[in-house]
């Protein structure tokens, strides 16, 4: 199933609405980018939530598992990124490293 019809479908409306509460907490506390990440991505930098939409360092609500590698719209944590952190991370995933036995 593609990115753009796990947008479209079933939950997105849910999805606005926690994107929008995480950014009006971003701001009210003044989150760092990557805060409560799992996987440890963001700069820890400030956010403006203020910036406009197209501007590089505009908040930016980011699913810890991208929808591209199997995570889900709703479910799942949203991390406040920066808009260039975010498009950094891309659909990167947390790498596990196993000691050799």
């Amino acid at each position: 199933m593609g990115t753009d019809k796990i947008r479209d479908g079933v939950g997105h409306r849910a999805y606005r609405r926690k994107q929008a509460a995480l950014k009006r907490r971003t701001a009210r506390e003044n989150l760092p980018c990557g805060y409560g990440s799992p996987s440890g991505w963001g700069c820890g930098e400030h956010i403006d939530t203020t910036l406009p939409h197209n501007h590089k360092r505009e908040f930016t609500a980011d699913h810890d598992v991208a929808l591209g590698n199997g995570g889900k719209l709703l479910g799942q944590v949203l991390v406040p990124m920066h808009r260039d952190c975010n498009s950094r991370k891309n659909d990167n995933a947390a790498t596990e490293i196993w000691a050799a036995t």
